[in-house]
Formats: structure tokens, sequence, C-alpha cells
């Protein structure tokens, strides 16, 4: 019998995914320990450096390789733990936003130098953090990355690149699920902790899936609901249920995430509901519905309403479950900013909310105040506004993090879009790139800016709670989403202006001005704009000064056209160079903070280092 000798059968599809999923971990766990811990300290070269007969073989071939553009050696310095970190890296970044071209080698004391993997560099990173703050080493966040490996490695598997469909709301939702990689700056982007491996495949937006909802019906004495709607939120969601699907005059249906359901009807008061008849199970039906970004909240293009769930899950950071705080103010939210859009359309045309206007849930009402506030959190569902009504003819509605955080892959789409804009002008790929650009930081930020500075409402403009409206090639309409994460500014809206909810809803709603700033400049400067101009400019440092140039073009715009003092004094700091805020994920989930407990440190401000030449109109 004659030996094999095609190589391709010896590949094994899903060793070579979890080497990308390993190699993508490293990257990201490098990129936010540079930018919160060894650059603030000074623990970090990158250049041309001493030493170098003692380098790895590779090092010294990847600089050779890369010889003609501006590669360099990165050196990480680990001054507790007395080890060395040394790879090559494209060029110096300013805002930690590194592109890595060789392996990764570490060096303890008095040893040769040793092959990094995922699982050592870490441990490695942890170690020293543990060792810098004199705390016990964080086994959690250890097990959230191993997890995070795991999840990419299987979407790598099922990952499927390919361009975005021509039919606007296809594209949307192949959009929200294909996001491969997850936050660039997050040390375990894909953990989904509290899910077996299989129900991840099951219910992960990345593995293209869809899924009926799992409906229960309630009776009404014991339903939970509010609604800024003419219609209560019990009958919007009779009116989308399954063909046949009726609670009866006495009950109201709650649908759920199937996952959900199944948490749901584990819980001992949810079981002594159903024997009481309080609560019945109907079980799965209806058509299928995708899940977007967030994994918790499903879509169906027939539906004017997306529905976040409830989902006992931590993912990344939280367990994804619906507080009746949270519902109360995304509520508050809306009644704030249906006030408002008007006269911000007038002013931005481009811009739009997917509001939040109507909730559900169930209170058995039950003498075990814990157990009560479980079943409730457990069952509670928002309505968000979907497009109908909204998207302009000939608009495509695209998620901006499918486009800017997507590392290689969203590169490629993104690369693709401006390649079909470009086509229809025929104009050079830099001024494509600076004109799409150009559009879209105007859509985004001029209407973040003015609820802000003149309205003290907090909105985060980051990649997953952004979704562009493309037409004609270019950004034409911007929704913004998410009032779970929106907040006001305290000074500015005081308990009498929020009578309407509770008191634990207002303070979960209140942001220091300073606060809220530093939230407003992380999301659109950092998290956002820098991402994108990483992804547009990628190994062409000129083109991304000149994007950085727009950056700053259209903050001078704004302040000119509709700032005033108070915006002033922050736009200013920021064409002046002031460094921006970036979030410390690394550092929160190292020291198990919470997600209102953040710091934030000092990111290098590329605005001012770029210039300011005017950019494309």
């Amino acid at each position: 019998m004659r030996g094999n000798h095609n190589l391709a059968c010896a590949i094994d599809p899903a060793l070579i995914a979890a080497q990308e999923a390993g190699r993508r971990s490293m990257e990201t766990l490098l990129n936010c320990y540079c930018r919160e811990v060894a650059g603030p300290q000074g623990q970090l070269d990158v250049g041309s450096l001493f030493g170098q007969n003692d380098w790895p073989q590779p090092v010294h071939m990847a600089l050779k390789q890369h010889a003609g553009d501006s590669a360099g050696v990165m050196h990480l310095r680990f001054p507790l733990s007395g080890a060395r970190l040394l790879t090559v890296v494209d060029a110096v970044s300013s805002t930690g936003n590194y592109r890595y071209r060789s392996l990764f080698y570490v060096k303890a004391l008095a040893r040769p130098w040793d092959l990094l993997c995922h699982e050592k560099l870490a441990r490695l990173l942890l170690r020293e953090l543990s060792l810098q703050t004199d705390t016990p080493p964080n086994d959690e966040l250890m097990a959230q990355i191993r997890d995070s490996v795991t999840v990419t490695a299987a979407v790598l598997q099922a990952a499927r690149p390919r361009a975005f469909s021509a039919e606007p709301l296809r594209a949307f939702i192949e959009s929200e699920q294909s996001l491969v990689f997850g936050h660039p700056f997050h040390p375990a982007p894909k953990s989904r902790q509290g899910v077996s491996y299989d129900d991840m495949l099951r219910y992960s937006p990345e593995m293209g899936t869809r899924f009926p909802l799992h409906y229960f019906a309630v009776r009404r004495d014991d339903l939970l609901q509010q609604s800024v709607l003419e219609t209560p939120c019990d009958r919007i969601i009779a009116r989308q249920a399954p063909a046949g699907l009726v609670a009866g005059d006495d009950f109201a249906l709650i649908p759920t995430h199937p996952w959900q359901a199944r948490y749901l009807l584990t819980h001992p008061c949810v079981a002594e509901a159903l024997r009481a008849g309080r609560l019945r199970d109907l079980g799965a039906q209806g058509e299928a519905y995708y899940p977007t970004s967030s994994i918790r909240t499903l879509f169906h293009p027939d539906n004017p309403y997306f529905y976040k769930a409830s989902l006992n899950i931590r993912i990344t950071n939280c367990v994804r479950k619906n507080a009746v705080y949270e519902l109360e103010g995304a509520l508050q939210v809306t009644r704030i900013m249906r006030g408002l859009m008007p006269g911000l359309q007038r002013l931005f045309p481009g811009a739009d909310v997917l509001e939040e206007p109507a909730f559900i849930s169930l209170d058995l009402k039950l003498e075990d105040a814990q157990r009560n506030k479980e079943v409730t959190e457990g069952f509670g569902m928002i309505l968000r506004r979907g497009f109908t009504g909204a998207l302009r003819p000939g608009v495509t509605p695209l998620l901006a993090g499918a486009l800017f955080g997507n590392h290689v892959h969203g590169e490629q789409r993104l690369r693709e879009l401006l390649a079909l804009s470009g086509q229809r002008r025929g104009a050079p790929w830099e001024e494509v790139a600076e004109r799409w650009f150009s559009r879209y930081v105007e859509q985004v930020m001029y209407p973040v800016l003015h609820c802000y500075f003149a309205h003290g409402i907090i909105f985060e403009p980051h990649l997953q709670n952004v979704v562009i409206g493309v037409g004609g090639g270019l950004p034409q309409q911007v929704f913004l989403r998410d009032f779970e994460g929106v907040k006001l500014v305290a000074e500015r809206h005081g308990a009498q202006q929020l009578q309407e909810i509770s008191p634990q809803a207002r303070e979960a709603l209140w942001y220091s001005d300073e606060l809220g700033w530093k939230r407003i400049a992380y999301c659109l400067f950092v998290n956002n704009f820098c991402e994108a101009i990483n992804q547009i400019g990628a190994g062409d440092a000129r083109l991304q000064q000149r994007l950085w140039s727009v950056v700053g073009q259209h903050l001078h715009r704004y302040q000119t056209r509709f700032g005033d003092a108070r915006s002033a004094r922050r736009i200013d700091a920021v064409l002046g160079g002031a460094p921006l805020p970036g979030k410390s994920n690394l550092l929160n989930r190292f020291l198990k903070r919470a997600d209102r407990a953040t710091t934030y440190l000092p990111v290098a401000n590329p605005i001012n280092m770029a210039g300011r030449g005017a950019p494309w109109n």
C-alpha cells in the first residue's frame, strides 16, 4: 500500500485553528500589557536594540524579512520576575496598536531564550502583575483566557470570510455574526463562562447560528412591564409570536433565549411557579432568530424590534442578566432621547438611535427577596427598536466592529468596501480612504459630542454600539445603540428630572461630568477611531497620520459650528495634545473591578502629532 503524500490530507484544521487562536490571544494580551503596564512604567522599548548576539535566530530572520519596512524589535522587561521578552513588530505605535511579525521569546534569569505559547505568556504576565500589585494569582482570569482561546479556535474552524450580502438586512446579520476575534484590547475577548462547549457552538453568533425563541406564559397578576409606547410590551410581543401561540386572557407571553430557558427551568422558584400554574412552559416555537454580536440580543428581519434577553452567562466581564434598574434606566434614556431626536436630526441628519422603549419580566413577589430577584432578572427582556422606517433607501447597516475591530477579517472587508467606493469615483486609494473615513467621523462624532456637551447624555460609541449605514459606497447614517450603557451627567439630570424611575435606577444612570468625558473620549477616540485608523491605514504610517488629522479637523469644525465654553475646554485639550483615556481592561479583570469602577490610563494622543491638514469633504 503506497503512502499518502498529499500534504493537504495531513493538515489538521482543528490544530491550525488552535494555533491561530493562541497566536491572536498572545497579540491581544501583549497589546493590553504594553498599553496598561509596560509602556507607562518605562519597561518597553521598540527599535534597534543592543545585545543582538544572543537573540533567537528567528528574530534575526524576521527582521531581515521586513528589512524594507519600519519593523523593529520589541523588548519587554519584567523587573520583579526578572524575565525579558523579544518579538518583532512592524513599527512603533504610539497608541499600542502593534502588529507582530515574529514568534515570541522569553528569557528568564540564567536561562536560554524560550519560545512562548499563549499559556506561558499569560502565566508570565499574570505573575508579574501579581508581584507588582502584591495580590494572589488570578486563576479566574487565567481560566477566562483559556476559554477565550477555545472559543476563538472553534469560531475559526467555522468562519467563512466572504463579502457581505447585497441584501441590506442579510448583510447586517452577517456583520453581526462575523466577529472572529473580538475586542483587540481585552485579555479574554471571547470568554463565555457558564455555558458548555456544545451550547457555545449552538448559540454563538460567530457560528452563523439561528434558533427559535423559547416561550413562557405568565399570569398577568405576576407580569412586570413598562412601555413608553402607546402599546404595552406584552401586546407587541403577542403580535410577533408564532401563529397559533396564544397565552389566554389571564396570561401573557414572555420569550426567552433558549439557553436561558433551560437555566430558568432548573431554578426552584420557577419550578414551583410552574407547578402552581402561575407560569406555563410553552417550549421553543416559531421562526428562527439570529443572535447578534452581544450573543443575547436576538434579531429577526420581520420583527420591528430586537429582543435583548437575559443570559446567566459571564461574557467577557459581566453576567449578562437584565436587572430591573437597568431596564428602567434604558426606558428613561428613551424618554429623554425621544424629546431630543427631532432637534438632533435637524443638526445631524444622518444620526439615529435604536431606542429601547419597553421591557417585560415577571415578579413572583416571593418572601425570599434574593430568589425573587433572580427570577425577575432571569426573565427580564427589553425591546430595542429595529431598522423599520429608519433605514434610508439603498443603505446597508453594518456593525462597526465587523470592519474596524475584527483584525485581518475586518481589514479585508473594509478594503473591499473602500475599493468599491474607489471604483465609483476613480480616485486614488489614499483619497478614497480619507474621504470615507471623514464621512464616518462626522456621522458618529458630532451627535455623540453634542448629546454630551449640550444635553449631558453620555453615549458609549464603541465598536459594538455603532452601526454604520453605508450607501453609494460611503457612510450615510450612523445608528447608536445599547441604552443600558448610556449614562447621564449627574450635575445636569437631578432627581427631580428622573422621578419616573427608582432611586437605584437613578444612581446607576448618574456619572460625574469628568467620568462621563473619559467614557466618551475612550470609546470615541481610542476604542473606535484608533482601531478604524489602524485598519484603514494598515502598514501605512503616513496615511494613518493623515486620518488622525481628519479627526482633528472635525473636532475643530464641531467646536466652530456647535460648540460653547463647556465643549471648548475639552476639545482644546485634545487638540492641544492632552493624552487620551484608555480603559484598563487587563488591570480591571486582574483586580476584579466592577465596570463602573474601571480606571483609565493615558494613551498617547496622535491627533496633535498628525497636524491639521484639510480633510476631504
